[in-house]
């Protein structure tokens, strides 16, 4: 889309389209889930593929996270600066060469970022897990085991009826809360890695100390092999 697709009325559609499903309820994602992947994957639970399981609720969490990753992929794209693809193309290279070699590399960090955001948005999705995945608590969960439930869907769970576990479902909150933070911090390493745009920060006192005696043994170090190629 961002790339290869020329402006005509069938991207725009396509974009109007992802905007429109990136829209939809959960619930709607849900159902739409239960429908069409728990009969594909309910069979290998080893039952009738009646219950969903966590393969099931993936691949619905996937189809619901998909389109903010295209938009945010293709922002990260379009940010690439014209003259950067122009000097590709200019020294010879070929229109795939400039893409996998100049236009991805330089758009991982928004890549990441945007794909590492959009899983922490449905970490704490409850609604649609609820239709696709099931509602069971059990100890031991393998991605075959029929209606597990997640930690959202466990906090749900525990909260609703006449007598909720305030406790229990504080404690899995506190869980949710520190695998977002570490996803955060994560998109920010990365991102920072990454970054082939990022602007040298000057060097504070220590780096400066550090630096000088690095150079000032460095220096000493080719004085004394100088010295010892002129006595050879």
């Amino acid at each position: 889309l961002s790339v290869y697709a020329r402006k005509s009325k069938l991207t725009a559609a396509m974009r109007s389209l992802i905007d429109m499903i990136s829209g939809i309820p959960s619930i709607i994602f849900g159902l739409a889930g239960a429908i069409i992947f728990i009969p594909v994957f309910g069979g290998l639970s080893g039952g009738t593929g009646a219950l969903g399981n966590i393969l099931s609720g993936s691949a619905t969490l996937a189809c619901m996270v998909l389109p903010t990753i295209i938009k945010n992929t293709e922002e990260a794209i379009n940010v690439i600066p014209r003259p950067l693809k122009d000097a590709s193309l200019a020294l010879g290279a070929s229109q795939t060469q400039t893409v996998f070699r100049i236009i991805i590399p330089c758009s991982v960090p928004g890549i990441l970022t945007g794909t590492l955001l959009a899983i922490g948005r449905i970490i704490g999705e409850s609604a649609a897990l609820v239709f696709a995945t099931g509602a069971s608590i059990v100890d031991n969960v393998t991605p075959t085991t029929p209606s597990a439930a997640t930690i959202a869907v466990y906090i749900w769970k525990v909260m609703s009826g006449e007598t909720p576990n305030v406790k229990a479902a504080a404690a899995a909150s506190v869980l949710i809360l520190i695998v977002v933070l570490v996803l955060n911090l994560l998109v920010k390493i990365l991102a920072a890695k990454f970054n082939v745009f990022k602007p040298r920060t000057p060097k504070n006192f220590f780096r400066k100390k550090w630096d000088s005696v690095v150079d000032k043994r460095k220096a000493k170090k080719a004085i004394r092999g100088s010295r010892e190629g002129n006595v050879l």
